[in-house]
């Protein structure tokens, strides 16, 4: 387990100016990270977007109830029992008021069972496979249903394929939620229509993409982790380099996938998150952003930054510290203006724009947008 500590102080004068208070104690809140080298990049750029947050809200001089805000950055081993005991001491030792949840769906989901005895709220900066089950956890990214229908739609008709392939990690509820869309919204007139094949093994997988190869569909669907994706992706270059391939796994934007990609061949994809599509309060964050870290913000850094703040923000309404005030705050939500636009929520799950991207020649562009109304 790594640790990191974030922190934006508001020092109290007394009413003459010319002496301190004691500093009290903080608020607290926990970010919990995962810690293998696979996701070093994710963790990096998620615990910058935070700390780019905490810097804005510092600049601003704005306090919550005359405290400061700390955020403890938590690196943990992706596995139930190390997300469980951080959590727990979080809650329990640290006193955090909300927490900010991992970009990985099933530990985001341990990571919420491990709080709901306790009552702290929960931002998720990706996505939920369904909606939330109480008002006191808010996701932010698309749900991936949504995602899987939008991709479906858009290969049948702009790509005219007929016979879609669809590998699925089936112990990943991201991974599932969009398959299971995608192949519902996939039009049944066609002659073929669609097939899926599933795996929780490293074998199973590799002996599925063999027999997807040899049956050579006219678009192949990886609803699966981002590494494995990666993995995946060389052999279906080599074999079907004409076959364009679909993203289906947790939202990693255009960054992460741009960073393994050859030429060959086309990949489409889903996101909440463009980086030439950014609002005016977004583009002055990646300004912001970039000068401070010397990098372009990617999805992982942007989602984090719109968690922290949503935390900030509602902390500043309700005027106190408590987690039952953060909660009814959450509770009340109605709008949030992200950096890509605003994000609504109906029957707790978000409404958000959404951008559908080809990597072609690994250069990535928009090819369609549809506006929270639309979804």
């Amino acid at each position: 387990m790594r640790l990191y500590l974030s922190l934006w102080m508001v020092v109290l004068l007394s009413a003459g100016g010319c002496s301190s208070k004691a500093v009290t104690e903080p608020i607290w809140i926990g970010q919990l990270l995962p810690q293998t080298d696979a996701n070093r990049g994710l963790s990096q750029h998620a615990r910058q977007g935070v700390e780019q947050a905490i810097a804005e809200t510092q600049d601003a001089e704005q306090p919550i109830a005359g405290r400061s805000c700390a955020v403890l950055h938590v690196e943990v081993r992706e596995d139930v029992a190390a997300v469980q005991a951080e959590t727990t001491r979080l809650v329990t030792v640290n006193k955090a008021v909300a927490l900010l949840a991992d970009f990985d769906a099933a530990l985001t989901e341990q990571l919420i069972r491990a709080s709901r005895s306790y009552g702290v709220p929960v931002i998720v900066p990706g996505e939920l496979p369904a909606p939330a089950e109480s008002d006191n956890v808010v996701s932010l990214g698309v749900p991936p249903a949504l995602r899987g229908r939008l991709l479906a739609r858009y290969a049948s008709v702009e790509l005219k394929c007929q016979r879609a392939a669809v590998l699925t990690d089936s112990r990943r509820p991201v991974a599932a939620a969009f398959a299971g869309a995608f192949l519902k919204a996939w039009p049944r007139q066609h002659s073929e229509a669609s097939e899926e094949w599933t795996f929780t093994t490293a074998a199973e997988r590799d002996e599925r993409i063999n027999r997807i190869i040899q049956a050579a569909p006219a678009v192949i669907v990886l609803s699966c982790s981002l590494t494995d994706f990666r993995l995946l992706r060389p052999r279906l270059a080599a074999a079907l380099p004409s076959v364009p391939l679909i993203y289906g796994g947790e939202d990693a934007g255009t960054a992460a996938l741009q960073a393994e990609l050859e030429t060959r061949p086309d990949v489409y994809l889903a996101t909440a998150f463009s980086p030439e599509h950014l609002s005016e309060r977004g583009r002055a964050f990646a300004r912001r952003y970039e000068e401070r870290f010397h990098e372009q913000p990617d999805l992982y850094a942007a989602h984090s930054y719109d968690a922290a703040r949503l935390v900030f923000e509602s902390l500043q309404r309700a005027g106190t510290a408590s987690r039952e005030a953060l909660g009814k705050e959450f509770a009340r939500l109605e709008q949030f203006d992200s950096v890509t636009g605003p994000v609504r929520w109906k029957d707790r799950q978000p409404h958000r724009r959404v951008f559908l991207i080809a990597l072609k020649h690994n250069r990535p562009s928009v090819v369609s947008t549809i506006e929270a109304e639309e979804n």
